[in-house]
């Protein structure tokens, strides 16, 4: 008897694909919502009404409001951690770091989404967890960012490191927002002094540079789990 693998029938294929396409319309539409309302404004079904997808499929693919927030404030986070990938080579490590917060800033101060879903004084925890803190996110992005250009002493060649560092800078970026809906360049000067001071407990003033192109040195195994940037995988 004659035997074929099976594939997946093509209307179950299509039946996903418009499930996926649905789920971003969600998301583009909540998105746009928040650059006009306040996050406690918006509900599931004005959301479903703005992307013309009945209520009843926003509430498959998100039961509650605040799971399609955490969504988005991961999907809006990820996106802004990958503009450390594009810092500039520099002499100085304190450079990158402030080359960093200041392509935050500006992301921020572009995206009212961005500020209210992870800056917002009202925001729930959870959803800032979801865009800020789950894996060392923006940590990461720095800490990779680092890595490349620099040769880190054992003890701060870590992830975590630069992700306490960065909550410093988030408290002044949060008191910004709170107060101004923006990140002040006042607010970015004083997150850069804070979290340099930091940085420096643990980095000496000089770091040997890796010339562009050359050789990154291993993970440290303790450093070795989740999802790394391309620059940075085997």
């Amino acid at each position: 008897m004659i035997t074929t693998a099976k594939s997946r029938p093509p209307a179950r294929k299509a039946t996903q694909a418009r499930g996926r396409a649905r789920r971003v319309e969600l998301l583009e539409a909540a998105r746009a919502m928040l650059g006009t309302q306040n996050l406690h404004q918006i509900g599931m079904i004005a959301v479903a009404e703005t992307a013309g997808i009945p209520a009843s499929s926003a509430y498959h693919f998100f039961p509650e409001i605040s799971d399609l927030w955490k969504e988005l404030a991961r999907t809006i986070a990820t996106a802004q951690a990958e503009l450390d990938q594009r810092i500039p080579q520099s002499d100085e490590w304190e450079s990158v770091v402030e080359r960093s917060l200041e392509c935050h800033q500006r992301a921020f101060n572009a995206d009212r989404a961005a500020r209210q879903l992870m800056l917002g004084p009202h925001t729930p925890p959870e959803i800032k967890h979801a865009g800020c803190k789950e894996n060392f996110r923006f940590g990461t992005a720095l800490w990779q960012a680092m890595r490349r250009q620099f040769l880190l002493p054992g003890l701060a060649d870590s992830r975590e490191l630069f992700f306490k560092a960065l909550l410093i800078a988030d408290l002044f970026f949060s008191l910004s927002v709170a107060e101004q809906d923006r990140v002040s360049d006042e607010a970015l000067a004083e997150a850069k002094l804070a979290t340099i001071a930091y940085l420096r407990a643990y980095l000496p003033t000089r770091l040997a540079r890796i010339e562009e192109g050359g050789e990154i040195p291993p993970v440290p195994a303790t450093e070795a789990w989740g999802a790394l940037a391309p620059a940075e995988q085997a």
